[in-house]
């Protein structure tokens, strides 16, 4: 299951511990029985993270999301909570075969077509630039609101034998977007899609418990409260949405690059969709697991490996030559997303302050 578990997103995706401050008491998620339209007691709700780290946008002061109600269907099985789900269930058919389906908030609005291009990396199809990707979504009922669906499939065998299908509803609820998603074996998941419907249809939004989540602070130089020894010359930015940090790196004749963190639980979506995450945001063409040997390297880090890419291309939002260093780090059951991303000569200077950066970092400070 590749869900970049939007997940998260962006492409950035991509998805972050920036909302580690959420507090797991006040968000709920409420289970109505068939034969009871009394909701049951309350789950607590796992501390939303992004999948997709990148995906910059202003950062709001404090996110608001609502308790979650909801009718299962039959033959549906509630699972444990993990990492940015509010629901979590798993979908078994009569010869084995399983989907599985979760439901997600992030603050992200406007981001279509790279959510699109998100989801069709997890199904190994090309990004695609295309506006029209976002008018082909089906417009279906989510509760009493307005949703999309969205539809994807893989070209190759994914699952075993089978082709991987992902259904994304998405609803945009003020500054906060739900994103409901099933994704399992092609055949399967299309004899799933009425209950999914039904499920979507019967979604209903509380808005009494909100969670507040904020950004892990990130202080300039090597003091104890600090994650990371910052290189002189990088300036501080107020990080973006998703982001733990993000700095400016200023080079001659005006070029620049930027730095960004951010981080999420468990393995984040895996090695290979981030890769690739970072590979469309240049414009370059999607990788294999194969090709992972030959892009990708081994750095040490203070408690083991990571994994350093560096690609150049063009970038796809500026059309500007550019080259992204990328750096993935798995420390205490969270995946740490590192991109350098700028001009070429301005990347290059500063890639070993960069890895030294990187380094420097002492997890059991971050909050």
């Amino acid at each position: 299951m590749r869900e970049t578990k939007l997940w998260h997103l962006a492409a950035g995706l991509i998805l972050i511990s920036a909302l580690a401050g959420c507090k797991r008491d006040e968000a709920r998620v409420y289970h109505v029985p068939k034969e009871d339209s009394s909701p049951s007691q309350a789950a607590p709700v796992a501390t939303p993270e992004v999948a997709q780290p990148g995906m910059d946008s202003p950062p709001p002061s404090a996110i608001s999301i609502p308790q979650l109600k909801y009718r299962l269907p039959d033959g549906w099985q509630e699972k444990p909570l993990s990492e940015m789900r509010v629901a979590s269930f798993a979908v078994v058919g009569p010869k084995g075969q399983s989907a599985d389906v979760s439901a997600i908030p992030l603050p992200i609005v406007g981001r279509d077509l790279e959510l699109v291009n998100m989801w069709r990396s997890q199904v190994q199809l090309p990004a695609t630039s295309d506006p029209n990707a976002i008018k082909q979504a089906e417009s279906i009922a989510i509760g009493t609101e307005q949703g999309r669906l969205f539809n994807f499939v893989s070209e190759q065998p994914m699952i075993g034998k089978f082709q991987q299908r992902i259904l994304v509803a998405m609803l945009t609820r003020g500054t906060m977007s739900w994103f409901f998603k099933m994704s399992g074996e092609d055949v399967f998941v299309i004899s799933q899609k009425e209950k999914f419907l039904q499920f979507l249809k019967s979604v209903s939004f509380v808005e009494n418990a909100p969670a507040q989540m904020a950004a892990a602070p990130v202080t300039q130089g090597g003091n104890a409260d600090s994650i990371w020894t910052v290189p002189s010359g990088w300036q501080s930015m107020p990080p973006a949405q998703f982001l733990l940090a993000e700095f400016s790196i200023s080079g001659t004749n005006g070029a620049k690059a930027e730095v960004n963190v951010a981080a999420m639980g468990g393995e984040g979506g895996g090695l290979l969709a981030n890769v690739n995450r970072w590979r469309g945001q240049l414009g370059l063409g999607t990788a294999g697991e194969n090709d992972l040997s030959q892009i990708a390297q081994s750095l040490d880090v203070p408690g083991g490996k990571a994994t350093l890419v560096d690609f150049t291309g063009v970038d796809s939002k500026t059309s500007a030559h550019t080259r992204l260093v990328g750096v993935i780090v798995s420390q205490n059951g969270q995946t740490w997303f590192y991109k350098l991303m700028g001009a070429e000569p301005v990347v290059a200077q500063q890639k070993d302050a960069f890895v030294k950066f990187i380094q420097s970092a002492n997890y059991a400070n971050a909050r």
